[in-house]
């Protein structure tokens, strides 16, 4: 049965959006079996990550997180409990998080500070003998975040980084991003303040004097004042953190995308537009989306006509069909109040509860090919590394089917063949899980958890900008 209805497409593009709260006492065991039955009811994978063969694995590991959930007291010390067994499934759509209203601060950490006071503090915390070889002062930059880290008063090697500017409305300047503990050398203990002001514990390392990498989670580059220790272009790094079109040599065009959700699709459409003529008449053009975080399929669309080189397919994707996933649509609403239409598809859906449902039918995949193609003989180098992930994997996918292309980097980060992921509160804990299935073929043809390999693969340690240049250049010659 092929359905299109507005019940269904709410049912397949619920995402983030939908909460069903549970006000009971917190306990880490009772937390521990709500989780469980979660992921054994309403998880679209798990058929796929539990079968007959690993069973008896699976059950033996429940158990012996059931009995540690069971020896916890202080609920604060159940959240790695439950990360630890969550990760028996090997998928990085799935997390849980503490949201105990005790534990998240009703105020964000804020202190009074701007720009101008930051760079005044930090010239004269800098002429102090202690602080004069801190590769931390200074301002940093990711995403939609300029950040100023200071040293924290009458606390040694611990430091702070307080917005100085940001677009995402809820930070403002003077708030506290984060918090820094030296443990030695380059090593550092974060506290990561969420929108929510909950803190993330994350592990630090600082690279060199240019980059700061939260480990598993973003990476920072400085962006100022200008340091002598310098090692890359602090122009081309800062840029490196944001989505745009440069042309390296004059005559390559660079198009870096670290994420898909920070620029809607009209704005990269325009961008591309006014770079047409660069585009087109170049021997080859480089796409970068290294630790790309992923967002939203449509922000790179607009860069199909000068990417692909025919039609491409995409696999229809299948919704598992749970009272729990179906209950997360109706969201405290009854069946007999829907519509009579959604009325009757709801009792359909709700017939096939325990299986897949797949809105396309049932043909594997769809095709699709842009109006037009531009330069079909061109060749387009795409970077991708272990931090490319969720729609950045989806944009692989699709463009690696371009004649087109050549991948160059490490494997992505396998990351997509569950999607569609749905929050639920359990008592003091916040849990996502992919309720979609990106193709009937997974349990065959898995991505996760190993991701995508390159078509040539770059040691993570070498400048792969830099080789992928070099190497396509060597191409594009030995093709005149």
């Amino acid at each position: 049965m092929r359905l299109r209805s507005k019940f269904v497409l709410a049912l397949s593009f619920l995402l983030l959006s939908i909460i069903t709260i549970r006000a009971q006492e917190c306990t880490c065991a009772k937390t521990f079996e709500e989780v469980v039955q979660v992921y054994e009811h309403d998880y679209a994978l798990f058929p796929i990550k539990v079968t007959q063969t690993n069973k008896e694995l699976y059950t033996a590991n429940k158990e012996v997180f059931r009995q540690k959930a069971a020896r916890v007291t202080a609920i604060e010390a159940c959240l790695p409990i439950l990360q630890q067994w969550l990760q028996f499934f090997r998928d990085g759509h799935t997390s849980i998080s503490f949201t105990d209203n005790k534990a998240v601060k009703e105020t964000r950490k804020s202190i009074v500070m701007d720009k101008s006071a930051f760079l005044k503090e930090v010239n004269h915390i800098k002429k102090k003998k202690a602080f004069q070889n801190t590769d931390l002062l200074g301002i940093w930059k990711y995403g939609v975040y300029e950040v100023g880290i200071l040293p924290q008063k009458n606390a040694p090697n611990q430091f702070t980084g307080v917005i100085l500017s940001s677009t995402n409305k809820l930070w403002k300047p003077g708030d506290i991003k984060f918090e820094l503990s030296q443990v030695y050398g380059n090593a550092y203990e974060a506290v990561y303040y969420m929108d929510d002001n909950s803190g993330r514990k994350l592990k630090v390392n600082l690279q060199n004097p240019e980059h700061l990498e939260f480990i598993n989670y973003n990476k920072w580059v400085k962006v100022g004042p200008a340091n002598p220790n310098t090692i890359t272009d602090t122009a081309q790094t800062e840029r490196y953190s944001d989505f745009h079109i440069r042309m390296i040599d004059g005559k390559i065009p660079y198009i870096r995308f670290p994420n898909f959700y920070e620029k809607e699709p009209a704005f990269v459409d325009s961008l591309i537009r006014a770079h047409h003529q660069e585009l087109v008449e170049a021997a080859f053009f480089i796409v970068d989306v290294r630790d790309n975080n992923g967002g939203n399929d449509a922000v790179y669309k607009p860069l199909f006509p000068y990417i692909l080189s025919g039609p491409i397919q995409t696999p229809n994707y299948g919704i598992w069909i749970s009272e729990g996933n179906i209950n997360m649509f109706l969201n405290g609403r009854k069946p007999e109040e829907l519509e009579a239409e959604n009325k009757a598809e709801y009792d359909y859906l709700s017939s096939l509860k325990g299986t897949v449902f797949w809105p396309d039918g049932a043909a594997y995949a769809s095709t699709s090919v842009p109006d037009t193609l531009f330069a079909p003989h061109q060749k387009v180098a795409v970077l991708i590394n272990e931090k490319t992930m969720s729609s950045g994997e989806t944009f692989v996918y699709r463009t690696r089917q371009s004649e087109k292309v050549i991948l160059y980097g490490q494997n992505t980060a396998g990351i997509i063949d569950g999607f569609n992921v749905l929050t639920k509160t359990i008592n003091c804990f916040e849990l996502h899980y992919p309720s979609s299935i990106r193709a009937r073929d997974v349990a065959e043809n898995p991505i996760d958890p190993y991701g995508m390999p390159p078509d040539v693969y770059v040691d993570k340690n070498l400048d792969v900008l830099k080789f992928a240049i070099e190497h396509m250049s060597l191409l594009s010659h030995k093709k005149q």
